[in-house]
């Protein structure tokens, strides 16, 4: 059903959210099935499908009214999705990567030597690790794992009629794909084959009758009382615990029939929420094959990001910061330079106090350990860890509490809304007297992200901005009042009216003869109250384009409604993250950059923080930018009024792709950079 025969009430205004996110992994699979890209890469994106598709049943599909239009439509868009992945994947990539050298083995295939490994493998690694939980026919079924793998067997004893139960879960910690010795390329059978194969000796003195692999995908919401007096960790450690008993939205179910009633009955399911399977399950796991070692001539050319030259030529960070802003291109210029920002300042006896806000870090965290090693040098150290980052909950309590023993200030979030900001702020003592550094940033402090996304970093000693950051780190951490920013905007208190604002004052500073000219970038696009702004300076003739990676609820190309808004999707190898937003004003342009996509939970139920770029040169630096990402003819699409997604196409001779643009760009300025004449000489000279 096209998206537009949803959303009665809006259908002429705006496009349905869910339906957009799915289009949003339409073009994701797409790239998967892109032949200009290598098999390997065509597997990652087979793999970030499906890895989509989990958290938009466990987040979404949970969200919606069971049962409704909405909800059944969604989800038989994404089962149609899902299948055409499968299909995919078993019908070309199988063959293609088999061709290639990568095999899964059957049983039947295994020689003797294989099979004794395999044998070996099972018995000395796998076997004392598995847990097969039995149950009978009138028994209740064991509490299962969300997006845990179940082998389920049904058992019988010789001669006796009575029928009983099993199910073994598949370990995590072991990898899916188990190497096989004596086999060229990589040859490798799937873990869950390896238990399947040897599972009789989990259960002597029964056969079976019957077996089947599932996986459930529980709903990942769950309520929180905020205002309970309890440790706020130990608060939401109860809440991750009720998660892994959440409501089942989605079971994927490869068995017979007789297995598959059996479960439906046990585990209280409707047809609804039951997904046959006919492929490899959990194809997540399974396109780790792609990093592999070897195979080189299968995958795209790893991309190094390149150190800052900025900071590469500067002998002292803190002065390179006070004499100019810099503006860092992510993953194009490495993240190193982040690191030794807040590593410089960790050590620095000058440095007094460091107040960072935290959302999702990752596990073996750079930034984490230098905020770490500032506490324990004596630092003030003031850390927001926002424990309620979903799906990063349990690794963000951990940092926390090692943070605090090292001796740190750690906050756990603002009551009643996420931290989503990306702020940092270095307090150092200097022969003038005390001076303030920042950063400021679209994306996490995620060093392994930060390879990964599209993203941008503002180092700045500005002392509006700083000042406004100490007053917004005094909000969140104590009892203050909202500010009067000087510079920044802060949601959910300035940063929506300054965009309405902006988009406002685009509509009256245009004109026939000089249209106004709104750009953005951003992930999603979802407000009503934004886009309702948007088609208001459409009408009163202003140009408006639009680089929407996921979610648009806004239809561009409406006559009378939207005639001058354009909307384009960018989806590449690198994940594009990264907010821009540029106003003409008459030709007194300008440019700001934010951590928040104009939804309503980062607009109204967030922390967020937009700030302006006013550095000429970098303010030409990311309107340029932005035009890149506009030019681009090889992975971008364009969206329609009915909801629909088309690629642009090319014409080969004028062939753009913005993120090859970007690498070759920042390699030629890495160039000339050595080309460069050295720097003035300065002598070191003894201190009096």
């Amino acid at each position: 059903m096209p998206i537009s025969e949803l959303n009665k009430d809006n259908q002429e205004r705006l496009l349905n959210r869910e339906l957009s996110w799915l289009e949003f992994n339409k073009r994701v699979l797409a790239e998967a099935m892109d032949l200009s890209n290598p098999l390997l890469e065509r597997l990652k994106f087979t793999g970030i499908v499906s890895s989509n598709f989990d958290e938009f049943f466990m987040v979404r599909i949970s969200s919606l009214e069971d049962g409704s239009v909405e909800c059944r439509h969604a989800r038989a868009m994404a089962r149609e999705l899902i299948k055409m992945q499968n299909s995919y994947f078993l019908q070309t990539l199988v063959p293609e990567l088999a061709k290639a050298g990568i095999v899964r083995v059957e049983r039947r295939a295994l020689n003797e030597f294989q099979l004794s490994y395999i044998r070996n493998f099972f018995q000395k690694e796998l076997f004392p690790v598995l847990t097969p939980i039995a149950f009978s026919e009138n028994e209740k079924i064991p509490t299962l794992g969300n997006l845990a793998l179940y082998l389920t067997v049904i058992l019988q004893k010789p001669g006796i009629s009575k029928k009983d139960f099993a199910v073994i879960e598949i370990p995590k910690n072991f990898p899916r794909m188990i190497a096989l010795p004596q086999s060229t390329g990589f040859s490798f059978v799937l873990l869950e084959d390896v238990v399947s194969l040897f599972m009789r000796e989990l259960f002597t003195g029964y056969e079976i009758v019957d077996q089947g692999l599932m996986r459930l995908t529980r709903g990942a919401e769950f309520n929180i009382d905020e205002d309970r007096d309890d440790d706020f960790a130990q608060v939401m450690s109860e809440a991750l615990r009720a998660r892994r008993r959440g409501e089942i939205i989605r079971v994927e179910i490869s068995a017979s029939e007789t297995l598959t009633q059996f479960l439906k009955t046990k585990l209280e399911l409707s047809d609804e929420v039951i997904d046959p399977v006919e492929s490899w399950f959990d194809l997540k796991a399974v396109s780790n094959i792609a990093y592999q070692p070897g195979f080189d001539e299968l995958k795209r050319p790893e991309w190094g990001p390149r150190q800052s030259i900025e900071f590469s030529n500067a002998d002292d960070i803190w002065e390179l910061i006070k004499q100019k802003d810099v503006c860092l291109q992510h993953p194009y210029e490495s993240f190193d330079a982040f690191l030794k920002f807040i590593n410089d300042a960790s050590t620095d006896p000058d440095v007094l106090a460091i107040k960072q806000t935290l959302y999702r870090a990752g596990k073996d965290s750079a930034v984490m350990r230098a905020l770490e090693r500032a506490a324990e040098n004596g630092k003030q150290v003031t850390a927001l860890v926002e424990l309620k980052a979903r799906f990063d909950e349990e690794r963000n309590i951990e940092w926390a509490k090692r943070l605090e023993i090292a001796g740190a200030n750690v906050l756990y979030g603002v009551r009643g809304l996420k931290t989503h900001a990306k702020a940092c702020l270095v307090i150092r003592r200097e022969p003038e007297g005390i001076k303030r550094y920042a950063h400021l940033s679209t994306g996490n402090y995620n060093e392994k992200t930060a390879r990964l996304y599209s993203d941008i970093g503002f180092f700045t000693s500005d002392e509006a901005i700083a000042g406004d950051l100490s007053a917004f780190f005094n909000m969140i951490t104590g009892f203050s009042e909202p500010a009067s920013w000087a510079k920044i905007d802060v949601a959910p208190f300035t940063l929506k009216r300054k965009l309405l604002r902006l988009i406002t004052r685009e509509s009256m500073r245009s004109s026939a003869e000089k249209p106004g000219l709104i750009m953005a970038k951003l992930n999603s696009l979802v407000d009503p109250i934004v886009i309702e702004a948007l088609y208001r300076a459409s009408k009163a003739g202003v140009r408006i384009k639009l680089n929407v990676r996921g979610i648009c609820c806004l239809k561009p190309g409406v006559p009378g409604l939207s005639d001058r808004i354009e909307v384009t999707s960018l989806v590449d190898m690198f994940l594009e993250h990264s907010r821009i937003f540029y106003f003409q004003n008459g030709g007194d342009e300008e440019v700001y950059l934010s951590s928040a996509d104009w939804m309503p939970r980062n607009l109204d139920r967030r922390v967020e923080v937009m700030f302006p770029i006013e550095s000429k040169e970098i303010k030409k630096e990311m309107i340029q930018l932005l035009d890149i990402y506009f030019r681009d003819n090889v992975k971008s699409w364009k969206l329609g009024p009915d909801g629909s997604y088309q690629k642009l196409e090319s014409d080969p001779k004028k062939r753009f792709r913005a993120q090859e643009f970007l690498c070759k760009r920042i390699l030629e300025r890495e160039e000339a950079s050595l080309k460069s004449p050295p720097r003035e000489l300065k002598p070191q000279k003894p201190k009096s």
